[in-house]
């Protein structure tokens, strides 16, 4: 039986454990040689319930087991084996013009996002037009501090490039060397939609010190999910694109989604002993199971773009502080299915390709 958070976050975690998960920010532990697997549920367990129950609404749907894909090739090769090959998105031909990413933007952000892109102050923190129009789209979600965060004295620059940490890894934050950071985006990724470079920005602005954890890196993980799940509710087609970054995003958005009690509802901390990627050999059952069993290590200080993310969570404007501690976790856990209703679930397992029954 796999504990849940309550049962061990008092685990102790090693300065080394931390850096070594900081330094794969956007890919998490999901990505990672630490996965253990074990034997899983297989698809006709799963269509024996369909038949024995025949839920009536999507709320007894949710309250069913978890729900397997129809279309493995759209995950993580870690946890679905594939033959089809994973590769980055690829350079458009002919290349985007600027005209063409500021209707991007305009359709998706409107007015506000067009002044993001020719706010000076940006310019000057990035000189790419992708990566400008990328924090464009974070306005007005959950990830709305973004923009703010870039324009602090925090960062001294945002930019494509590679990373000392690999190329299994999408976004990385960097010491400077003059007290501020850099944010690094993949230069695998710099052809990816503008609305998934969002995502990543809105992560890494949640990294603003040199004090960190693994539990700041989970709460960090979580809001990216969240965000990309709005985002491929209101556009499946997002999900189908098949590039690396999609397959690992579509993969933590199903293990989200499947992280659910037996009263349907989604939880990021604890799940009821059922593997949350059935089919698969995976042995996680809650997602933020192997975060947990890593150890959360110490609280670490919040700041505005998490402030702004947990009150546009909560819906409370007046939250006066949040800070990375159990605190901000139990906020997270309890405020996810406000977020996200049991229709806004199932479209999303739809766009997944999951099997749900319909």
């Amino acid at each position: 039986m796999n504990k849940s958070y309550r049962e061990v976050c008092n685990i102790k975690t090693k300065h080394t454990a931390i850096a070594m998960l900081i330094a794969a920010a956007s890919l998490s532990l999901y990505a990672s040689d630490s996965i253990i697997w074990g034997a899983s549920k297989s698809r006709a367990d799963y269509d024996a319930w369909l038949k024995d129950n025949k839920p009536a609404s999507v709320e007894e749907l949710l309250k069913g087991p978890a729900f397997p894909p129809t279309d493995e090739s759209m995950f993580l090769s870690k946890v679905y084996p594939s033959n089809r090959s994973v590769n980055p998105a690829a350079p458009p031909i002919p290349p985007i013009t600027e005209q063409q990413l500021r209707m991007q933007v305009s359709q998706l952000s409107g007015q506000a996002g067009l002044k993001v892109m020719d706010d000076p102050a940006i310019q000057a923190k990035t000189q790419d037009l992708r990566l400008r129009a990328a924090l464009a789209t974070t306005i007005d979600s959950t990830l709305g501090g973004t923009v703010d965060a870039i324009k602090s004295a925090v960062y001294s620059s945002v930019a494509f490039g590679h990373l000392p940490t690999g190329d299994s890894v999408a976004a990385h934050v960097i010491d400077d060397g003059t007290g501020h950071f850099k944010i690094i985006i993949n230069e695998n990724c710099q052809h990816e939609d503008i609305r998934l470079l969002g995502i990543l920005l809105g992560h890494e602005v949640l990294h603003q010190d040199a004090r960190l954890s693994v539990r700041e890196e989970l709460i960090a993980h979580t809001f990216e999910i969240l965000a990309y799940a709005r985002y491929v509710i209101k556009d499946p087609m997002l999900a189908s694109q098949g590039t690396a970054l999609v397959r690992f995003l579509n993969t933590v958005a199903m293990g989200l989604l499947n992280s659910r009690q037996p009263d349907g509802l989604v939880h990021l901390l604890e799940g009821r002993d059922e593997e949350i990627w059935p089919g698969s050999n995976s042995s996680v059952d809650y997602l933020a199971q192997r975060f947990v069993e890593a150890g959360l290590g110490l609280d670490t200080p919040g700041n505005e773009a998490l402030l702004y993310s947990m009150r546009k969570l909560t819906g409370n404007k007046k939250l006066a502080k949040a800070n990375f501690d159990d605190d901000s976790l139990i906020l997270l856990d309890k405020n996810i299915n406000a977020l996200l209703s049991p229709e806004d679930w199932i479209a999303l397992a739809e766009a997944l390709k999951l099997d749900t029954g319909n």
